[in-house]
């Protein structure tokens, strides 16, 4: 009974994440995924309303709920233990910024923005470090951001999240 229960943990362990432990340069590449920040943006488009027939009173515009999510994710976005935003970072969270004012294919309406969620997340090995604060900080660093492109600093709610919610790894680290 022994044997299976831990056969079973090791599975878990190897399929849950890396395959080795410690902070080698392999193991901080295969867990980059979980050095991230997601943000929620959820909102509303006015619909324009239906042409009136002739004689009848103008419709009113329609309201359609919209949920955008965007992430600053891995090596392109974070340095390992650092919470300034890099360029491939700035790029994602641009795309949102551009989705939000322009709309994104056919519909060309902007999105009247109603909250905005950040949620920094680390992986487990910099959780591990010690450093309480990053998750945090890299919220922070995205809040910053999008407050300097000109989103509303009023809108913007921001948590961390450590390595609670880890992003399932494929592949195995060798080490």
């Amino acid at each position: 009974m022994k044997k299976s229960a831990l056969a079973c943990a090791v599975t878990a362990a190897l399929l849950s994440g890396c395959a080795t432990m410690g902070g080698s340069p392999e193991l901080v590449e295969c867990l980059q995924p979980n050095r991230r920040v997601v943000v929620e943006v959820g909102g509303i488009k006015i619909k324009p309303p239906p042409k009136p027939k002739p004689g009848a009173k103008p419709a009113k515009p329609g309201r359609q709920p919209v949920l955008l999510r965007a992430m600053a994710q891995g090596n392109s976005a974070w340095d390992f233990g650092g919470a300034t935003l890099k360029d491939g970072g700035k790029a994602e969270l641009d795309k949102l910024l551009k989705t939000l004012k322009e709309g994104a294919g056919r519909d060309k309406r902007p999105t009247n923005v109603g909250s905005i969620v950040i949620a920094g997340h680390t992986d487990r090995l910099e959780a591990a470090d010690g450093k309480d604060t990053l998750d945090e900080d890299r919220a922070k660093a995205v809040r910053d951001y999008l407050v300097s492109k000109g989103a509303d600093s009023k809108l913007i709610f921001w948590e961390g999240k450590d390595a609670r919610e880890p992003v399932p790894v494929t592949k195995f680290c060798e080490g």
